[in-house]
């Protein structure tokens, strides 16, 4: 009976184990989570989604709004998609977070969703 139970545990803290040490998977994360615990993001894919505030000079970068902030992403050479970066436009955008001399910034990769 106690090597039975004993053995039911070491599954449990097995499987446990393997849960909390596998990578992380995309998922929709809030910009203000991205912003204030970016150490749990930065280069990691994730998804965005919200209206596009503000466009940059030729749609090389674009300010993103949800209900909990800003943030700006950048387009890095994306071109397939363009027509999509406009100002209002509700999006759902692929990429991950990173950073230059202290500025977060959103990568954007992919266009998951575009609509008005």
């Amino acid at each position: 009976m106690v090597e039975k139970n004993l053995l039911q545990i070491i599954k449990i803290i097995l499987l446990l184990t393997l849960f909390f040490s596998c990578e992380k998977k995309t998922r929709i994360v809030e910009i203000k989570l991205l912003i204030l615990t970016p150490n749990n993001y930065y280069d990691f894919p994730v998804v965005l989604s919200g209206k596009i505030y503000d466009v940059g000079p030729g749609g090389l970068w674009f300010i993103l709004e949800d209900k909990t902030g800003y943030i700006q992403v950048t387009t890095e050479n994306i071109t397939s998609s363009i027509q999509c970066i406009q100002k209002g436009n509700q999006i759902s955008i692929l990429g991950k977070l990173l950073q230059f001399k202290g500025h977060k910034y959103f990568s954007y990769s992919s266009m998951l969703r575009c609509g008005n």
